[in-house]
């Protein structure tokens, strides 16, 4: 009761304290706002970690029932990966948006980052079915108007009432879910899902809650609203939403999982094999992006993926009762939850420090910023091979799980689904080399090689803009040189959530491989360092010689001859062509033209989701309201007569015993 009373408190603050205070200290109100939210709900986490489970009720005389508020093993873990990202964001924006005069702006983006921050505490404790569309809904808002924080913009328009749009439908979806579970139980409680699908068969229902979350998580299809919004908000509102918001559809997924009771393969299966159909989409049209954003986007699509394979893969543990398959699948989701949060801000924020310095989103502008800009490069590096899932960084961790996990799942299973898992280690192997070609495509061709287009010799870098970058950078420091601490409170909570009795040697071999990998990466990284101090002291000693690197035989080498963002990935766009949309726009010259005008080609890859299924669909709905435009012409009479019309109809069916 003392945490929901502290929540109200923080949210009458929020709206009553930062209109008032002068701009340059309303990130500091909404900083110490969020720090106190983040501590009173971090603290119920750690009890409910501990095993002290938190719950609070409340009753309603209204059709709510009573509405509960609970801290289990599964929110705090969601809870406590919302607070290390709220806080980054909220202190990175201060440099981000310094320069913004307009007070009233600069108000409601900072009330809506906290109540954004409340709200998504709210949606992992509340365990109400109408309790929860209203703070999920609350938590949609405020994340709408954070994207549309340069509202004068009108793609930034654009993509926020799409967001907000695709948000809403997601809301029908989880409505109809609880209506039905109503219904049947009479409660809009979290305990009447397991009641349902104690005694009905689960996977139609669960299919509705996985199309709800499946919206905010990003799942394809029905991810097209994330390339949009990402680009469009403030970077870090879109290191946010990618960190955490995003996972608010895996806890829902989650959530309903813990209730399932039967078709837990068919569940298992569908999810495993949505993962990798998510996966693979969203890292080959990341890989084809030269907006850096744009790309990072496409990243959290596939990365979405992967946690969904883990969870697929937990599932078909489940339903076969192999404890190791179960700790490998669920623990690296829920492990990879907080690993691509930890990354993507850093991403996110490194990416916003580059576009506040160069005013692009383009990496075909860019080039050569190492030299200027050495912070963010390293940040963005460090960022990068965590996203690749390459060592020794915390994205390995998880995705090294997941893959021992499909490895032991190939022997322990029977011939169908080592066939399925068989298909999930190739499309981890895909994703993995994906990956490796897009980051080392975005790092290089942003910070390496020589500048594309002028810019200052020192672009503008606040102090205030790489604290939080390098307290994120620490933070994924510390989960890939103590997986196992991590992984150990990651068992605890699969154990907590699932009520099963797991075997000891599985989670004792667990922790004993992930100890040999800390110890391992601790040691290459020293090595690094020692190989490196050691270069370093012998370049001192050495006289400076500076030259210029060969230019394959031509004298005059520039920015025009190197690699861009789209040649770089052109023959990934070759090869997979037939699935990725490509839009070329150019002038054909005269082929007897002595004298051509100048020419310009421009290119694009589009998403086919949004381009061949949503086109369609427009298509199709436009035609149909064309069909109808004659019934609004204008005349008062029709309108009457309309209205009649309904009258009559009404009292036909009341006569009929319709209505």
């Amino acid at each position: 009761m003392i945490a929901l009373a502290s929540f109200l408190v923080a949210a009458l603050l929020a709206v009553i304290v930062i209109p008032l205070i002068p701009c340059r200290y309303k990130a500091y109100a909404a900083l110490a706002v969020s720090m106190w939210i983040a501590a009173v709900s971090s603290w119920q986490s750690v009890c409910a970690l501990t095993g002290k489970e938190v719950s609070v009720t409340l009753t309603s005389s209204f059709m709510w029932g009573n509405v509960s508020f609970v801290v289990d093993a599964l929110s705090s873990w969601f809870i406590l990966v919302v607070n290390l990202m709220i806080l980054p964001g909220i202190w990175y924006s201060r440099g981000y948006l310094r320069g913004c005069t307009q007070p009233a702006n600069l108000s409601l983006h900072y009330v809506m980052l906290v109540w954004m921050h409340l709200a998504l505490c709210m949606v992992c404790m509340v365990q109400n079915g109408l309790a929860f569309i209203f703070v999920w809904e609350i938590m949609s808002l405020a994340s709408f108007l954070l994207v549309i924080f340069e509202s004068q913009q009108r793609n930034v328009l654009q993509a926020g009432l799409n967001y907000l749009v695709q948000m809403h439908i997601s809301v029908i979806f989880l409505l109809i879910a609880f209506l039905i579970v109503y219904q049947s139980e009479g409660g809009f409680e979290f305990s009447n899902i397991g009641a349902y699908f104690a005694t009905h068969k689960n996977f139609p229902l669960f299919l509705l809650f996985f199309a709800g979350f499946g919206f905010k998580a990003g799942i394809v299809p029905l991810h097209t609203w994330l390339p949009h919004a990402h680009p469009a908000a403030p970077s870090h509102v879109s290191g946010i939403m990618s960190g955490v918001i995003v996972k608010m559809g895996i806890y829902g997924i989650f959530r309903m999982i813990s209730y399932l009771n039967s078709d837990l393969l068919l569940t298992g299966n569908a999810i495993l094999i949505t993962g990798m159909f998510t996966g693979i989409y969203g890292i080959l049209h990341a890989s084809l992006q030269r907006d850096v954003k744009r790309l990072l986007a496409y990243c959290t699509i596939e990365n979405v993926g992967i946690i969904l394979m883990g969870t697929g893969l937990g599932l078909v543990g489940q339903h076969a009762g192999n404890a190791f398959l179960m700790l490998a699948g669920y623990g690296s989701a829920l492990l990879h939850v907080l690993n691509h949060a930890l990354s993507k801000e850093l991403l996110f924020l490194c990416a916003g420090t580059v576009y506040r310095s160069l005013h692009t989103r383009n990496m075909d502008r860019m080039g050569g910023l190492f030299r200027s800009m050495p912070h963010s490069a390293l940040l963005f590096l460090t960022g990068s091979l965590a996203m690749a899932g390459l060592p020794p960084l915390n994205g390995f961790i998880s995705e090294f799980v997941l893959f021992f996990g499909f490895v032991k799942g190939v022997i322990a299973s029977d011939i169908t689904e080592s066939i399925l898992i068989v298909m999930g280690i190739t499309a981890m192997s895909l994703i993995g080399g994906l990956s490796v070609l897009t980051f080392t495509k975005s790092f290089g061709v942003m910070f390496l090689g020589h500048a594309r287009v002028p810019f200052p010799s020192r672009p503008e870098e606040p102090a205030v803009m790489r604290y939080p970058q390098y307290v994120l950078a620490a933070l994924m420091a510390l989960v890939a040189l103590t997986p196992f601490v991590v992984f150990g409170i990651v068992s605890d909570i699969v154990v907590s959530v699932f009520h099963i009795p797991f075997v000891s040697e599985d989670m004792s071999g667990f922790g004993k491989l992930l100890q040999r990998i800390s110890m391992v990466m601790i040691m290459f990284i020293s090595l690094v360092l020692f190989l490196a101090s050691i270069r370093r002291f012998i370049a001192a000693r050495q006289p400076e010689r500076k030259d210029d690197t060969w230019g394959c035989g031509s004298p005059h080498a520039g920015s025009r001859m190197q690699y861009t963002a789209g040649s770089f990935a052109k023959p990934v766009g070759k090869l997979f062509g037939s699935l990725i949309p490509f839009r070329k726009k150019y002038r054909r010259m005269a082929e007897n033209d002595p004298f051509p005008e100048s020419a310009r080609y421009a290119y694009s890859y589009g998403d086919w989701v949004e381009t061949v299924v949503f086109a369609f669909v427009k298509k199709r709905l436009k035609r149909f309201s064309s069909v109808s435009l004659h019934i609004q012409d204008g005349r008062l009479q029709w309108y009457i007569l309309y209205g009649l019309l309904f009258i009559l109809a009404v009292i036909l069916l009341t006569w009929m015993n319709v209505l």
